[in-house]
């Protein structure tokens, strides 16, 4: 059979050149199908000899053609001049011998994806694509019916091409061609199957945005762990394989999804890259904020920082935080605190040393972080750990104390915190000139690092602040104003803050105020038995006064302490006033298990001058009186004599016991007198013996 269909193939394109020297061909091969006298015999169901005859009456249109081989003239009948039920009688013999009948798409379930190419009629097409159609549908039959029932298709269809190629020599065939014939053939592009060159989609470069290949292209490049364009490409195109082999040959080249990427909105691709912050960081507009409306001291802005550079301490190896504190009218880095952890002590510490310095600021701009949203700092408006029934019964914070007015940034708002643009500046110019430079991560660590370590010429903590001290006042804040109000330009941070500062009022306390109004306070608490207590990295310091505590046990009171001096904590009523300044009370403090004689006879002599006060107290307030309960009873049943007295009503219903009688007594006894203390003191003598 397929010797057959080859010669007939090569037969006639071995005739192609040939066909001009044939009557009417007009120099090149029609697309109109002929049919000769004998087929049109046998499509009609008549004779050869009444064919001819009418062909010879001119009853029929015919063309007369010449032979290429013997020359001889023979009537050659055009199928477009036969009537349209012969000429559909002969179309659906020429499908089914091309094997071109697929089964129908239901239209509930249309296929996934539909190509774009120009679909061309069976009618049109040559006998030569015909032949080839009929080729190519028989081995798509072949591989889809045989593909089915195999677990590794990918595999399948190299060994299948293979194989067809072992069969067929001539036959031009590779996994892409094999796909793209049975996209063609799925899609009811017959004509492409006659097509060795994929031209029915050729110069579709461009993906359909509603396309299986390119939505699914997309559910793997839209991804926060930001694969590749070339993994991805890979992935799908062997996903495609596998559950899709029809739509592999209008998959496009690696460049075409590079080219489409760039297309896609930016804002889009930060979304589905980066996540919901870079969207807002980067992409989502903000509130350009005028600084020509508020003066130096106006705002101050706050936040943490972890210093790119190693540093040592006594053999020890760490990265210090600075809490920085900058005004946001001049770009001036009023304050700042180094520390080995970023809690509230280094807020208050940095908040502290830039007062010191530059005054009292109106507002405070604060991140969300816990060193900023404690209880005496941002007191019940940012608070976490407050309790619900105490919301309203909370301290003067620190700031309000100060007269500042607190501002938190809004939740993932990067824009607004300024500060963090300066952290950025730190790093360029502060951090990168220390030996112990590290890097924000591991690709920008520098390799000689190691051997600054190795050799020990990283700095230590203390040069750390040092040289920090130095950078901050003569470097960053005389560097040129980078604001946008033309009336600073050519000034520096520093001028920039002066001229500010002049037009408006300055609000300044000495170091003493600072140090009282800076006190630290846990909330209100009640006077125990043993004081008032400090919770200070997980444990109580008690406070207590010998003459004072005992009498005000249950009393609400605020704690307010310096954390530098925990000797002493002062005691402030809920209206905020002084009332008492109580001392450690160490004694208090014992092990579980504290075999410590001296601390056990000072606990006991502090109980026992607590006990001896107490007494002294009652009997003061006591005093010369000697009345006693027993008298006092005295006097007060004397009162009352004669006011108890029962007054029984006219009417009084008797009671008795029907048929029984008043007394019992044994049948044919006596009645005698009964003594129960005779009684009682005979049973006391049986038990005694």
């Amino acid at each position: 059979m397929w010797t057959d269909l080859v010669m007939r193939v090569l037969f006639i394109q071995k005739s192609k050149k040939k066909m001009s020297n044939f009557v009417g061909f007009g120099g090149e091969e029609k697309s109109l199908d002929y049919l000769t006298v004998g087929e049109m015999a046998d499509l009609k169901g008549c004779s050869v000899q009444y064919v001819k005859r009418i062909c010879k009456e001119g009853k029929i249109k015919t063309e007369l053609w010449k032979h290429p081989q013997n020359k001889q003239s023979c009537y050659m009948i055009p199928v477009s001049a036969l009537p349209e039920d012969l000429q559909t009688r002969y179309y659906r013999r020429k499908r089914a011998e091309a094997g071109v009948l697929p089964e129908k798409v239901d239209s509930e379930k249309p296929l996934k994806y539909h190509s774009k190419g120009n679909k061309k009629a069976f009618e049109e097409m040559s006998e030569t694509e015909r032949v080839e159609i009929k080729r190519w549908t028989e081995i798509l039959t072949q591989w889809q019916g045989e593909r089915n029932g195999k677990s590794n298709k990918t595999e399948f269809d190299r060994i299948f091409v293979a194989h067809q190629k072992y069969l067929n020599p001539d036959l031009e065939i590779s996994t892409d061609i094999l796909y793209r014939k049975y996209s063609a053939y799925k899609n009811e592009f017959y004509a492409e199957l006659a097509d060795n060159r994929g031209g029915w989609n050729r110069g579709m470069s461009k993906l359909d945005d509603e396309s299986v290949i390119w939505q699914n292209f997309l559910s793997l490049y839209f991804s926060q762990s930001k694969p590749t364009v070339s993994w991805c490409y890979r992935t799908v195109r062997a996903y495609i394989t596998e559950e899709y082999p029809e739509f592999l040959g209008e998959m496009p080249s690696e460049m075409c999804f590079r080219r489409k990427i760039k297309t896609l909105p930016a804002a889009v691709l930060e979304y589905a890259r980066e996540g919901d912050k870079a969207l807002h960081d980067h992409c989502i507009p903000y509130a350009n904020r005028r600084k020509s409306d508020i003066f130096a001291n106006d705002i101050w802005v706050m936040d943490n920082y972890t210093f790119d550079v190693i540093t040592q301490q006594n053999g020890n190896m760490r990265r210090m935080y600075i809490t920085t504190v900058l005004d946001v009218k001049s770009g001036v880095l009023v304050g700042w605190n180094i520390t080995e952890s970023p809690d509230s002590n280094s807020t208050l510490d940095a908040l502290r040393f830039a007062m010191m310095r530059f005054g009292i600021p109106k507002n405070l701009y604060f991140d969300n972080g816990r060193e900023f949203t404690t209880l005496d700092i941002a007191g019940g408006q940012k608070c976490r750990k407050i309790a619900k029934n105490k919301q309203g019964n909370i301290p003067a914070t620190i700031v309000e104390k100060l007269g500042i007015r607190l501002i938190f940034a809004k939740v993932t708002n990067a824009q607004a915190k300024v500060v963090e643009r300066v952290h950025r500046i730190i790093k360029e110019q502060f951090c990168r000139g220390n030996y112990g430079y590290c890097g924000g991560n591991v690709t920008e660590r520098p390799e000689i690092l190691k051997n600054n370590i190795k050799n020990g010429c990283i700095e230590t903590e203390k040069q750390l602040k040092e040289t920090f001290s130095d950078y901050a006042d003569n470097v960053f804040n005389v560097a040129e104003y980078g604001g946008g109000e033309a009336r600073f330009r050519g000034m520096t941070a520093i001028e920039v803050w002066n001229a500010s500062i002049a037009e408006t009022s300055l609000k300044k306390a000495s170091r003493e105020t600072l140090d009282l109004l800076m006190l630290r306070n846990a909330g209100f608490q009640k006077i125990k038995r043993d004081g008032v207590f400090v919770a200070y990295h997980g444990e109580k310091i008690w406070y207590y006064d010998k003459n004072i505590t005992w009498q005000h046990i249950g009393e609400e009171v605020c704690v307010r302490y310096d954390r530098d001096d925990l000797s002493v904590v002062r005691i402030y009523d809920k209206e905020d006033r002084f009332l008492y300044s109580w001392e450690c009370a160490d004694w208090l403090m014992l092990k579980y298990f504290d075999e410590n004689k001296q601390k056990i006879a000072e606990l006991g002599r502090r109980q026992a001058d607590v006990v001896k006060q107490v007494k002294a107290r009652a009997r003061e307030l006591r005093g010369d009186a000697s009345l006693t309960q027993r008298e006092g009873l005295k006097y007060v049943s004397g009162r009352n004599t004669g006011k108890f007295k029962i007054r029984l009503p006219k009417n009084i219903v008797i009671v008795t016991a029907n048929e029984e009688p008043t007394e019992r007594m044994a049948v044919g006894a006596e009645a005698t007198e009964i003594d129960p203390y005779r009684m009682l003191k005979n049973a006391e003598g049986r038990r005694n013996n």
